[in-house]
């Protein structure tokens, strides 16, 4: 029989979630048995506040040395021993690569009088200390809410452990586990993200709803769970469709530490793109409602706006998710009709202190974490359930498609009194959103539309939100074949002024500058048609175009000209 010590690290006020906790454990007992496992508790209920002042610093040590897994619950305060019994475990979790530790905080209502400035003091201090360490802290809101979550979190981490092989007997008789090598880890990456995407888009997208009902038991067979991710990867709407693709292909590679790299940085920029098409989509409808009639902005709207247009660096994913809080604030206080209006069900989810905005933040700490290069495969779990919190809810999306628009010809036959416009795109779905000539399509059409712009739209592509200057199809405007999507990163406000893109498969950069090659006046056509007739001309005017956009924007949002330092002597 394998046995992991679970050492529970609380107050008293947390009394009842302990020992509904230990109940917890109990029965899982009943079922992990089959398996070889038992899970033991580990509680000193006998000590206030886990520790007494007269006990032995070794005694206590031991107790940390032969545990598994630490639990650390916090709710008013940070009490002086819990945060010990935190301490010890981190520097023996540093020295030797366990106990395994999570952190939990109780949310909920609490009467005023009973706590001080002390105790949130205490909180705040810890949560810092938290993220200086890289550690993820997680919230819960009841006793159940915490079975649950850790439930999710056992079914992960038990399944890495192989047999007893994995043990050995100290000399007093103890089992002590020692640290499992990667060799030995299954590959449990994308289960949560599969099982709950699958779930969340099945009310808007047929393909994923019509999966379901006909496969109730999709989960127990590998073929099933392979369509379901591909009906998902299909079903987003292509940009994030595309690094949902990412997440999912990372995840089936063997373990290694390059892969856990890999996994957690393509989990921050899976959220960060899904924010940052919602706000893009905001800003460009937002620019088309000022030109037809201004809306006043309060100061603080007004503030983000020109933070955005003015950065010298990119957002990161929490400055995403502010900017988004503005951008929906500005559409509900002045009524502003919005294409893809069920992103209007977000702003409540932005408050501070929402799971929304939590997973944000963790997902945002993931820079120090690579940094630092201190993660573990629970970091990994973490990321995905961030990740999956975020797109689900984004699930909206799924009802959405996206389209580069490349070229517009116009065909007329004789004796044809109307001719029609060819409208030649690129559907973009996420499963073959990279170079790809295969993807390029044709509409015949009565009337054009703009040419070399990323759309948006739900059902019919007329009805659409224009993406350019924001989000471009590079290639596209080099009049090259396939795709090349990139996003708006920060221009070079404080230099050059030039606009700076990210290329959404490899995060390459992408710049774009005002060429220094004018177009001919329009009034001399005969220049104008020679000048037309060299493809590196309409090259350089495809993203002169884009540069000139950006600035228009930034204009009329913000009332803000093009920042040129003039020489003055």
């Amino acid at each position: 029989m394998q046995t992991f010590r679970i050492f529970i690290a609380s107050s008293s006020e947390l009394k009842d979630d302990r020992e509904k906790f230990e109940l917890f454990i109990g029965r899982q007992n009943n079922l992990l048995s089959r398996r070889g496992i038992r899970l033991e508790v580990v509680l000193w209920e006998f000590f206030p506040d886990s520790i007494s002042s007269t006990r032995l610093q070794d005694e206590y040590n031991e107790a940390i040395r032969k545990s598994d897994f630490v639990v650390c619950l916090f709710f008013t305060k940070v009490g002086m021993y819990t945060a010990e019994e935190f301490n010890i475990a981190y520097e023996m979790f540093k020295a030797q690569g366990k106990p395994r530790i999570w952190t939990y905080f109780k949310t909920g209502d609490v009467a005023i009088d009973s706590i001080n400035q002390a105790d949130i003091k205490s909180l705040d201090e810890f949560k810092n200390r938290l993220k200086e360490l890289g550690h993820f802290f997680t919230q819960y809101t009841s006793a159940a809410d915490l079975i649950s979550q850790y439930g999710d979190q056992l079914d992960m981490i038990l399944p890495q452990y192989g047999g007893d092989s994995d043990h050995k007997t100290s000399a007093s008789g103890d089992s002590v586990h020692e640290k499992t090598g990667p060799e030995h880890i299954e590959n449990t990456f994308n289960q949560l993200l599969t099982s709950r995407l699958i779930t969340a888009i099945s009310q808007y997208s047929k393909k994923a709803a019509g999966f379901l009902a006909a496969n109730p038991s999709w989960a127990e067979n590998e073929d099933l769970v392979k369509t379901a991710k591909r009906i998902i990867i299909s079903e987003y709407v292509g940009v994030i469709g595309s690094q949902i693709r990412k997440l999912m292909a990372i995840g089936a590679l063997a373990f290694s530490e390059t892969k856990m790299v890999r996994y957690l940085e393509n989990s921050q920029a899976t959220a960060k793109r899904g924010l940052q098409l919602i706000c893009y989509s905001l800003i460009s409808a937002l620019w088309d409602h000022q030109v037809v009639k201004k809306v006043e902005f309060s100061s603080s709207q007004k503030d983000v706006l020109i933070k955005f247009f003015r950065n010298a660096a990119e957002e990161d994913v929490l400055g995403f998710a502010e900017l988004l809080k503005h951008l929906l604030e500005i559409y509900s206080e002045n009524k502003l009709e919005f294409l893809i209006s069920e992103s209007m069900e977000l702003l409540p989810k932005l408050q501070e202190g929402s799971e929304f905005i939590t997973a944000c933040s963790q997902l945002n700490d993931l820079s120090t974490l690579l940094k630092g290069s201190t993660f573990q495969l629970e970091d990994c779990q973490a990321a995905e359930k961030n990740v999956t919190i975020v797109l689900e809810s984004l699930s909206f999306l799924a009802q959405y498609r996206m389209i580069s628009i490349n070229e517009i010809d116009f065909n007329q036959q004789r004796n044809d009194q109307e001719g029609l416009y060819l409208h030649n795109y690129t559907l973009l779905i996420g499963e073959r959103l990279a170079n790809d000539n295969s993807q390029s399509n044709v509409r015949r059409e009565s009337s054009p539309v703009i040419s070399h712009a990323v759309i948006i739209f739900k059902d019919n592509y007329r009805k659409n939100i224009n993406l350019d200057p924001f989000i471009i199809d590079f290639n596209g405007l080099k009049l090259d074949g396939g795709s090349k999507i990139c996003f708006y990163s920060h221009a070079n406000t404080f230099d050059d002024q030039n606009l700076n893109y990210n290329f959404i498969e490899d995060d390459n950069k992408q710049v774009i500058c005002k060429s220094a090659n004018p177009k001919p006046n329009v009034s001399n056509l005969n220049a104008l048609n020679r000048w037309l007739s060299i493809k590196a001309n309409r090259i350089d005017m495809n993203f002169d175009k884009v540069y000139s956009l950006f600035y228009e924007a930034k204009k009329t949002l913000t009332g803000l000209e093009d920042e040129v330092e003039e020489d003055s002597f």
